[in-house]
């Protein structure tokens, strides 16, 4: 995957679902959301191959991302943007070393609310 497809892919994501996030006081949601898609393209890595060796969530989709090829596409503050090569879907890990991530445990084809969870 290269940083291109990343963004693509996260592109068809904002452009196709209504992104589960919390809108603050003052905020409008739309102006909200645009603050956040920017803020996640900005944060958009050089894709690297991930492991997912543990999760938070049990019995939730940590066996999905366990077996399949995933990649690492964004990196920030909050923790790493993971997708699956064969898939639109989205998940949120935390860790230092790509090669070893403990995946939030859910995922969806909403990237911007899966970055921020």
């Amino acid at each position: 995957m290269t940083k291109a497809e990343a963004i693509a892919r996260i592109t068809r994501s904002i452009e196709s679902c209504e992104p589960a996030v919390l809108t603050p006081a003052g905020v409008s949601y739309e102006q909200h959301v645009e603050n956040l898609s920017k803020k996640l393209i900005g944060e958009v890595i050089d894709p690297v191959r991930a492991t997912v060796t543990s999760t938070i969530i049990q019995d939730a989709d940590f066996d999905r991302y366990r077996e399949a090829e995933v990649w690492a596409i964004a990196r920030g503050p909050g923790g790493w943007l993971l997708t699956i090569s064969s898939s639109e879907g989205f998940a949120l890990a935390f860790g230092d070393d790509p090669t070893s991530l403990m995946m939030h445990g859910c995922s969806s084809e909403d990237a911007v609310g899966e970055w921020c969870a």
